[in-house]
């Protein structure tokens, strides 16, 4: 069962992390929205939360799948 749950863990953080590197890469911390106020950064944007929660929970998911074993039932 924690294979399994280190599966959703890993699928979930995974792809919440790459929504937001899209988010990041289209913020003003990357693109010159308004060119006078110059480039935000990170903790600018309200993105360091995510970045860290998500990779947090991909940590923790592939830390699952790789450290957990499971019963041979036959």
């Amino acid at each position: 069962m924690a294979k399994v749950l280190g599966m959703m863990l890993s699928i979930v953080g995974g792809l919440a992390t790459l929504g937001t590197i899209f988010l990041y890469l289209n913020s003003s911390a990357v693109l010159p929205y308004n060119p006078s106020d110059g480039y935000a950064g990170l903790l600018d944007t309200g993105l360091i939360f995510k970045f860290v929660l998500f990779g947090f929970i991909l940590l923790c998911g592939i830390a699952l799948l790789r450290f957990s074993s499971e019963p041979e039932v036959k």
